[in-house]
């Protein structure tokens, strides 16, 4: 028999999908059949063109702004997607930020934003959406995105790699707390993937020399993500919760 990732009739609410491996993820689960709520900060047009492109592929899609950071912008998202559809199946918790600066000269708004991004924002996405898939009897899927920061030491990454290591084990704890309601919750934890703000934030950038340090040969890019996410909110990881999955090219092994 045939294996394929089928997510007709769900609907997937995903943060940072505006750019880079939010996109990706997006594309990947609206092609196996998903309607999406797509939420930006600060990358409203890359949202805007995401939408069109999937409504032009037949499916259903809407964009909302919000500041992670606030919970009150949480909600509002939350609200929406529902108000719209009428139903959450699956949360990416993609949105997240890396700001790289040396420990010893990191200032607490620099923390602040760092945790409150990348750590607060994702658990109270998790918290809002839980209940509403508990309210709705919903067999639910959420994703995470972590890092291999969160298991190796990178120069000038002490907040991020904190941040993201600590999404490893929200990640479990949750899944351990909601797995009696049928909700599972499982991490992604990608490598180096080229994306827009590399060219933007990483004026020496090279993907040749990146590449060279990864055992496969090759950087990755958000469409080596976007299927392994979907898989993870199918019935085909039915069985899966509490789990980090690296996907880099190798290099956690390096």
């Amino acid at each position: 028999m045939a294996l394929s990732i089928d997510l007709t009739g769900k609907v997937a609410l995903i943060t940072g999908a505006g750019t880079g491996i939010g996109v990706g993820i997006a594309e990947s689960l609206a092609q196996a059949g998903a309607d999406v709520a797509l939420v930006y900060h600060a990358s409203a047009a890359g949202a805007e063109a995401l939408a069109a492109k999937l409504k032009e592929q037949g499916r259903r899609a809407i964009t909302v702004g919000a500041d992670l950071q606030k919970v009150a912008d949480i909600d509002r998202i939350v609200d929406a997607t529902v108000r719209h559809y009428g139903r959450i199946d699956i949360l990416v918790n993609n949105s997240g930020i890396t700001d790289p600066h040396p420990p010893l000269e990191l200032t607490e708004e620099e923390w602040d934003r760092t945790l409150d991004i990348n750590l607060k924002g994702m658990f109270f996405c998790s918290q809002r959406v839980a209940r509403v898939m508990i309210d709705q009897q919903i067999k639910g899927a959420m994703v995470n995105l972590s890092s291999v920061h969160s298991a190796r030491a990178w120069i000038n990454h002490t907040h991020y790699a904190a941040s993201k290591a600590a999404i490893n084990h929200m990640t479990r704890s949750l899944a351990r707390h909601l797995a009696p309601y049928g909700i599972r919750v499982n991490a992604i934890a990608p490598g180096v993937v080229e994306v827009e703000r590399y060219f933007r934030t990483m004026p020496d950038y090279n993907r040749d020399e990146w590449a060279s340090r990864i055992p496969l040969g090759r950087v990755g890019f958000p469409a080596d993500i976007g299927p392994t996410a979907a898989f993870l909110c199918s019935d085909l990881s039915s069985w899966m919760t509490g789990q980090v999955i690296f996907i880099d090219g190798g290099g956690i092994l390096g």
